[in-house]
């Protein structure tokens, strides 16, 4: 099966699922082609320069086709609009590889929409991905809103994208029921699919000795509880939440409990960070190099909004804190915790209760199993060739 996969933009060094999701097709030996523009992930960010530039560089990067162990990287020029994303050259690229299956990510993206209206042309099998969680879409709240969000949608792509894409995939309970209630996508064509993790990397075998040295280096004793949060320094994922909770419980006598920030952003929003008590701040790190951070660390938490590296740290055996907003209750279920929104307090008495070690390790375990027989890249590209070849042998009976 010749898949292609297209992406608004793309970062060699990051672990999102245009990442991982190409190689765990090609390691199940079918001919994966990625085609995205020459940007890097979050490159039309106002914060891009702040966040990513110093791991990633400029946010445009070369054109070109680079051959890599699993599948092929089709990097094209593009062009930048308030409607989105434009992929110069992709119609062009679809017709040169001709695709039997083409997955992409996001239902209200430019590329999406024109992958729904070349569908017919090229006579290829359509799957697209959803990530609306209720933490990062804005409904529209009003009469007026609602109207010139229903005109806008319906009349320039829903349309075309609710009728030639074969499965929807929202990645959560919450993104099933956005894109079904707000963008009106038929329930029988959605699929729950959450993202998965790369087990190769993210698992929960450690390496005591590059442990101790880690800990060792930033100061962390055998009796410390470290609390680790991976991600964007920015409000909108409220890192500083779980820095005040950290910085509370020093206040009132809880010294052995320390906060480790992974990430970069706005300057202002770090220094608050950094002024909390017991809390260290580091830059970003390679994929290949997080499961020893998560080793290293006993609680996982993320204040705000969902995130892919809430997985990859409960694959290494982390047991999770997330706030009471999230949908997706099934995924933390026996390894997880949640806390008040907002409420650093609520957060530091949740925290308290996972200073018992037996406890953690009990937890941690309970997510390690779920994610290795759950949520694995392996285990996603396995179910989705079962539905991508059905849909192939679909079509061809209708020829």
């Amino acid at each position: 099966m010749k898949i292609l996969i297209v992406s608004d933009w793309y970062s060699e060094s990051m672990g999102y699922s245009e990442n991982f999701l190409p190689m765990a097709f090609g390691k199940l030996n079918q001919e994966v082609h990625l085609v995205t523009s020459n940007l890097q992930v979050y490159a039309t960010s106002t914060d891009y320069d702040k966040v990513y530039k110093n791991k990633l560089g400029n946010s445009q990067t070369k054109t070109g086709v680079f051959k890599n162990l699993y599948f092929t990287l089709h990097r094209n020029y593009s062009e930048v609009s308030r409607y989105g994303i434009n992929i110069i050259g992709l119609e062009e690229k679809i017709k040169k590889l001709n695709p039997d299956v083409i997955y992409c990510f996001e239902i209200n993206l430019l590329t999406t929409a024109l992958l729904a209206k070349l569908k017919p042309k090229y006579n290829f099998c359509l799957f697209c991905e959803s990530r609306m969680h209720s933490s990062v879409f804005s409904p529209p709240t009003n009469l007026i809103s609602k109207v010139k969000f229903w005109i806008s949608n319906r009349h320039f792509w829903l349309e075309d994208v609710i009728n030639n894409v074969d499965i929807f995939y929202p990645i959560a309970p919450d993104v099933y029921f956005n894109i079904t209630n707000y963008f009106c996508i038929p329930s029988d064509k959605c699929k729950l699919a959450s993202l998965s993790v790369e087990t190769g990397i993210f698992n929960s075998e450690r390496n005591e000795v590059s442990v101790t040295r880690f800990r060792e280096k930033l100061g962390f004793g055998d009796a410390d509880i470290v609390c680790v949060y991976t991600g964007r320094f920015t409000a909108d994922k409220g890192p500083l939440i779980l820095g005040q909770a950290i910085d509370y419980l020093h206040e009132i006598g809880y010294v052995f409990i320390k906060g480790l920030f992974i990430g970069c952003g706005d300057a202002d929003y770090q220094s608050q960070l950094q002024n909390c008590k017991g809390c260290t701040t580091l830059p970003f790190v390679e994929p290949k190099d997080l499961p020893n951070i998560y080793h290293s660390s006993d609680i996982g938490v993320w204040p705000l909004q969902e995130s892919t590296s809430q997985l990859d740290a409960m694959a290494c055996g982390l047991p999770i804190i997330v706030n009471d907003t999230v949908e997706d209750v099934d995924r933390f279920e026996g390894n997880g915790m949640r806390f008040k929104k907002n409420d650093f307090k609520d957060l530091a008495k949740k925290i308290l209760i996972l200073v018992e070690t037996e406890q953690r390790v009990n937890m941690g375990a309970i997510g390690a199993n779920r994610i290795k027989q759950k949520y694995s890249w392996e285990v996603f590209a396995q179910q989705r060739l079962v539905e991508f070849f059905y849909f192939i042998n679909k079509k061809c009976t209708l020829l």
